[in-house]
């Protein structure tokens, strides 16, 4: 693979008019690409901020290939996604979006993080979720970024197999539903929810030939507890999974 140029002094920037939010989403993604880190926030604010148009390198296309069209489409979904949950609809506001996710280096070095992981990402859940942690980690209110770190490099380990597992261990297994109907009488009593390989295959009969690469898996990330004979979803698991559903 050819190795990407960086921005040089003598290269050329080409003015584009009317330039909407999508294609400034694009920009931000072709420019950490091309390890432009201080780009983010310079040519694109200043651009606006002076009343011109933004600006794009003469070179794009160039880089565009090399990264691969699918993966910047990944990556620059989950930008606009991230904006989206920020608040950020016109390209002024995406534009101080942009700036505080990258205010300073923890949000810099997540925002390369998630959109990297985003790139090679087909489950469109999971690349939603990568959005929402940028909006959170930018947002003035939002959780800290150490916590947001954390959370995607748990969920660059989760394909969609791991989450339509843990989705299943989420629920009571069948064999315990008499179980479970008693416990749901008595107040306070959360429902059992060990499942056994065997029912899991039973339950989904396609997880039957890769849950055994799955379980360790999800039990390494501590997203569930337990041993061989049998699994339970934890907290954590839980939080994960509700990180990964789009909100209400």
């Amino acid at each position: 693979m050819a190795k990407i140029r960086p921005l040089c002094a003598s290269d050329t920037l080409v003015a584009v008019p009317d330039v909407d939010r999508g294609e400034l989403a694009r920009q931000v993604v072709v420019n950490l690409g091309a390890g432009l880190a201080a780009g983010y926030a310079g040519p694109l604010a200043g651009g606006l901020a002076a009343g011109a148009a933004p600006v794009v390198l003469a070179g794009m296309d160039y880089v565009s290939a090399t990264i691969g069209s699918r993966r910047i489409k990944h990556a620059t979904e989950t930008l606009e996604d991230a904006a989206d949950a920020y608040g950020a609809k016109t390209p002024e506001e995406f534009v101080e979006f942009v700036k505080a996710a990258v205010s300073d280096e923890e949000r810099q070095e997540l925002l390369a993080r998630a959109l990297t992981i985003a790139q090679d990402a087909a489950f469109r859940d999971k690349r939603r979720a990568l959005g929402r942690a940028l909006a959170a980690a930018a947002s003035e209110t939002g959780t800290k970024v150490d916590e947001e770190m954390l959370f995607i490099r748990v969920v660059a380990e989760l394909d969609q197999p791991h989450i339509r597992l843990l989705r299943l261990m989420s629920t009571p297994p069948p064999s315990l539903e008499a179980i479970n109907r008693e416990q749901r009488q008595a107040v306070g009593e959360p429902p059992i929810r060990q499942w056994h390989p065997p029912e899991i295959a039973q339950v989904d009969p396609g997880l039957a030939d890769v849950m055994y690469g799955l379980l360790p898996v999800l039990h390494r990330l501590r997203l569930i507890d337990g041993n061989e004979a049998e699994y339970t979803i934890n907290a954590y698991g839980e939080w994960i999974l509700a990180r990964l559903a789009e909100p209400e």
